[in-house]
């Protein structure tokens, strides 16, 4: 009885071993939290995150605005207003850790936008672009204290001359619609992750900023994001979060020359470097899937549940992220 007793106390101590080592889906963060993790040395992780974003009417400040109120025919200044904007981002990432201490990362975006507009006429019209988006390569760590950090850059890979038909012709479209940023980026970011029995929480901080004036005589904004999460684990397998996420975009410096006759006769507002800034404030619930072999899915679903502008500018209605992860 002793022996049956103290082979199933090992047995035990094996699985609980076995549990512990084994990969939990909130090890990684919700899907749409970027450089949340480790590997060990000599491990890899490819990865593929779909993302998509729904925005629909103006606004100004935290105000809606009706179409009447932004074009000329109503109590607004311009010709054209945009109405709703989709953009899709395809991004392939890359991970591996040369030692415990530091991984490297590698992300490949595709991006594809469409942009409905109406005029001051009551005619409405459509504009697409899509192309390779801004590259960016980033080292992740942990310091003493257990906070993980990141500090990367962003490659001007991204096409900033996309062009459409529009009632002018084919013309350049404006700031909203342009792939990348046409300059070299720094990205740095800092967070904590602490794990629990049933789950996990975390914090992170990141910026995005810009680097000089690209060649067009004009800098994107920088951009901020802090955000909080908590992840409960319903099993070994399914993880389930909430997340808030507030985010800040600052207006862009300078002016691309090609947007000078479109700017004077108030033809559209997001050709209007003055218009792309504003703050916006956003809850999102996630679900994290373990799968064998080292595969991952992930989903998280956003709303914004405050946003200010400097308008008019389209307003964010929803974001939906997907993802795969594998590591071997």
């Amino acid at each position: 009885m002793k022996r049956i007793f103290f082979g199933a106390w090992l047995c035990l101590l094996h699985m609980n071993s076995a549990f512990a080592d084994a990969a939990q889906p909130d090890d990684h963060a919700p899907i749409g939290v970027m450089a949340d993790h480790q590997h060990q040395k000599g491990e890899w992780m490819i990865s593929y995150r779909y993302m998509g974003m729904a925005m629909d009417g103006n606004r100004d400040g935290s105000d809606r605005l009706s179409r009447s109120e932004v074009l000329l025919n109503g109590t607004g200044d311009y010709r054209v207003a945009p109405t709703e904007m989709d953009m899709e981002m395809h991004m392939l990432g890359v991970m591996y850790a040369p030692s415990d201490k530091y991984t490297l990362m590698l992300m490949v975006p595709y991006l594809s936008s469409e942009m409905d507009h109406v005029t001051a006429m009551g005619s409405e019209f459509s504009t697409e672009a899509s192309d390779l988006g801004d590259v960016s390569l980033s080292v992740i760590s942990t310091n003493s204290l257990g906070f993980i950090w990141h500090l990367g850059v962003s490659l001007p890979t991204g096409n900033q001359n996309q062009k459409d038909m529009t009632p002018m012709g084919r013309s350049v479209l404006p700031y909203p619609m342009q792939i990348g940023s046409g300059t070299y980026d720094l990205i740095a970011g800092i967070g904590k992750v602490i794990h629990r029995n049933s789950g996990s929480s975390g914090v992170q901080i990141r910026g995005h900023f810009r680097i000089g004036e690209n060649d067009d005589d004009y800098t994107v904004g920088n951009q901020y994001q802090a955000t909080a999460w908590y992840s409960h684990r319903f099993s070994h397998k399914v993880s389930v979060s909430v997340r808030g996420l507030y985010q800040y975009q600052g207006d862009y410096k300078g002016s691309d020359p090609r947007y000078n006759m479109a700017l004077n006769i108030n033809l559209v507002p997001t050709v209007d470097p003055d218009l792309r800034g504003g703050e916006r404030l956003d809850l999102a619930v996630g679900l994290n899937w373990v799968l064998p072999d080292g595969h991952r899915l992930a989903l998280e679903y956003q709303r914004p549940v405050w946003q200010k502008l400097n308008g008019p500018q389209l307003g964010t209605d929803s974001v939906i992220t997907m993802g795969w992860q594998h590591a071997f």
